[in-house]
């Protein structure tokens, strides 16, 4: 039983340390906000590519358009991104920013605090 224990503990350790060295920080909320600014980051570049994508459809210059267009919009929505998860993040208690957590590591999609 001694020998689970120590196995578990160890196991619960490195978990810990792993988390860290990801994230930088030792809070939930600090890695519930790295993660929705990560997610939104990811969901506004997709849209860049699509938007690039159909523009080529029409042409060379609407291709230059859309490239410019999608290099604002993913600035934009990098520091957008930062205030809103900080914002809301901070909104959080511990319990809720573990849950959030939680959900994003089993693979479901940021829920951004809400329900």
């Amino acid at each position: 039983m001694k020998k689970i224990a120590k196995v578990l503990a160890a196991f619960v350790a490195l978990a810990i340390v792993l988390l860290i060295v990801q994230y930088r920080t030792l809070g939930p909320c600090g890695m519930v906000k790295k993660e929705w600014v990560e997610y939104m980051e990811e969901k506004a570049e997709t849209l860049s590519e699509e938007g690039r994508d159909r523009a080529s459809e029409y042409g060379e210059n609407a291709e230059r358009i859309a490239e410019d267009i999608g290099a604002i919009v993913e600035g934009v929505t990098e520091s957008v991104a930062e205030s809103v998860a900080e914002s809301r993040a901070d909104e959080m208690s511990f319990g809720q920013c573990v849950k959030e957590m939680w959900r994003i590591k089993t693979g479901k999609e940021p829920s951004f605090g809400y329900r």
